[in-house]
């Protein structure tokens, strides 16, 4: 009695880690190991000072912990790359359901979807260009509690969409019938002037009539989510240079791991890209050496009606020889862009061409429209390494935000002339009819957009042109990010100014990852080049630089039409 209860034993020491566990380890972008997955801790390491190798190496948890330790070991070797192929790039928001132009009829127009009532999303509808008979429909999304929008599209409807009601005025209820009021004497003002009752106003003048529709759409529209379902994509086929990637043909679809810093990949390359170590991984037998998109080319010949009278394939064979980084990323699983993969320090000549759907063949379809086709993220990896570029031959134009070849050409609204690629993307012409675009500054994975609404402004949305030069409230646009925070851009407005400062906002038409972040992150590093009336196919040279060291890993590039047609495509002219 009166003794003190022995005392607890010391928690046990951790695991002697040292530089030789860091192999094989994934780094993650969180400073502190508690914020790791706690069911995967010895995967993990974060640097401590990388210039100084410094490591901090997870493991756990420990007995009483729900969360993983971190234990620091010093001497290990930095890679001047991460230790891991470049990170995926995200999955972009749930798709909206298959809303079509039959599905206006009978809704009310309102200003802002995210006004509507919740509870009955489907019952709105935004008006994005009346004159163009575009709009965008409201719908509920799950777990948000405002209605979201769909992307605007084009309708003809049969009758006009319903305007919001203007209430009448109604008496207010009473429990029991109205019995006559006696007479009343009229009140009288102090200077005994006998007040009028109030006068009814005058009627409302008829609304203005509305404006003469716009003729129908006729062009060419390229979209990876034409109709925003995966319906569509059963019919892909993903085996561009004999590197199989995603799709429904073939007979797995896993990796097996990644070459691990300084690593030699072997000669000939592997068999999904040494990004992607794999095996048993092999498409359907017969399958032929291309990457097809099913039905992503819509075709408008001006007639009245809101379908296309075509839809095409667009396939993808390479020229010259291929070698991706990881072929996995070949293709448009979870994304509303083409992508494709290329390894280090190679160039490939692809070449895109239109078919039927129904053609197995490929023979290619000429369009009788001229059309944009648009590249993004052209950039660089860490320390101006592993350098991207994209060269064009036989396109009329070119052009971007802030300007083109001749200037933004008309009726691309969705551009801004205060967004400047300098410094982002350097163009020239090594010969004649050919442009070439490299990048410039050093970009990340989270920095990679998913859809064409995370490069372009929306001008009546939440995303504009004045919003890309805008300081945000706490007067700093920017972070260090990437591997081992190497990648900084900060900008402090007060000394730096607020060109460029502006960040993306929370909207639902932008990817997750991009919310909150510099738009200068992401938006100046694309470009479109026009095709002229009568193309059936084109050709785009793809180039990744040097990367700074084995297995120099590779980068992705991705792609897509612009996702309207232009004004001067009009049926019986060609694109300027």
């Amino acid at each position: 009695e009166g003794c003190l209860p022995p005392p607890s034993p010391p928690p046990p020491s951790p695991p002697p880690l040292t530089c030789n566990d860091l192999a094989g380890r994934t780094e993650i972008p969180h400073k502190s190991c508690r914020k790791a997955d706690p069911g995967d801790c010895s995967s993990i390491f974060t640097w401590k000072d990388a210039a100084s190798g410094v490591a901090r190496l997870c493991h756990g948890p420990e007995p009483g912990s729900s969360k993983c330790s971190g234990q620091l070991v010093s001497g290990c070797t930095p890679p001047s790359v991460p230790p891991f192929a470049p990170p995926p790039t995200p999955p972009p928001p749930s798709a909206p359901p298959p809303l079509t132009c039959s599905d206006l009829a009978g809704r009310i127009e309102i200003k802002k979807c995210k006004k509507a009532d919740s509870e009955a999303c489907h019952d709105y509808y935004e008006v994005k260009d009346a004159a163009k008979h575009k709009y965008k429909l409201c719908y509920a999304k799950g777990g948000k509690s405002k209605c979201a929008r769909r992307r605007s599209m084009i309708c003809f409807p049969t009758s006009a969409p319903t305007a919001a009601p203007t209430a009448a005025p109604t008496s207010a209820p009473t429990s029991e019938p109205a019995s006559p009021s006696p007479p009343r004497t009229p009140p009288f003002s102090p200077g005994g002037a006998p007040k009028l009752p109030p006068s009814v106003p005058p009627p409302q003048p008829p609304l203005p009539p509305s404006p003469p529709p716009s003729p129908p759409p006729c062009g060419v529209r390229i979209e990876f989510d034409r109709d925003e379902s995966e319906a569509h994509h059963v019919s892909d086929i993903n085996n561009l240079g004999g590197f199989p990637g995603p799709s429904p043909t073939a007979t797995a679809a896993a990796c097996d791991g990644a070459f691990g810093t300084g690593v030699e990949p072997p000669p000939g390359g592997c068999p999904c890209g040494c990004g992607c170590v794999c095996s048993g991984l092999a498409p359907a037998p017969g399958t032929p050496q291309q990457l097809r998109f099913s039905k992503v080319a819509s075709l408008y010949d001006g007639s009245h009606q809101t379908e296309p009278v075509r839809v095409l394939d667009l396939i993808l064979t390479n020229e010259t020889e291929y070698t991706p980084w990881s072929s996995m990323r070949n293709g448009r699983e979870g994304k509303r862009l083409g992508e494709v993969s290329v390894a280090a320090n190679t160039d490939t000549r692809f070449k895109f061409r239109f078919a039927d759907s129904n053609d197995t063949d490929g023979t290619p379809v000429a369009v009788a429209y001229g059309f944009d086709f648009c590249l993004f993220d052209i950039d660089t990896g860490v320390g101006g390494s592993l350098v991207e570029s994209v060269e064009a031959c036989g396109s009329l134009n070119y052009f971007h935000h802030g300007g083109g070849k001749n200037g933004i050409p008309e009726g691309r609204g969705y551009l801004c002339d205060n967004i400047k690629v300098d410094g982002y993307l350097e163009i020239t012409t090594p010969s004649a009819g050919c442009t070439l675009v490299t990048g410039l500054r050093e970009g990340t994975g989270a920095d990679n957009p998913a859809t064409w609404d995370d490069v372009v402004v929306d001008p009546d949305g939440d995303l504009t042109c004045e919003a890309y030069d805008m300081c945000p409230s706490s007067g700093v646009s920017g972070f260090a990010r990437g591997p081992g925070d190497r990648v900084v851009d900060i900008q402090t407005c007060a000394t730096d100014g607020s060109e460029e400062a502006g960040l993306f906002p929370s909207s639902i038409d932008v990817s997750p990852w991009l919310r909150g972040k510099p738009m200068r992150y992401t938006m100046p590093k694309f470009v479109c080049f026009t095709f002229p009336a009568g193309t059936s196919s084109f050709e785009l040279t793809y180039r990744v630089g040097l990367g700074a060291s084995a297995p120099y890993y590779g980068r992705n590039f991705f792609f897509s039409g612009a996702s309207v047609i232009a004004p001067d495509d009009a049926c019986g002219s060609s694109p300027a």
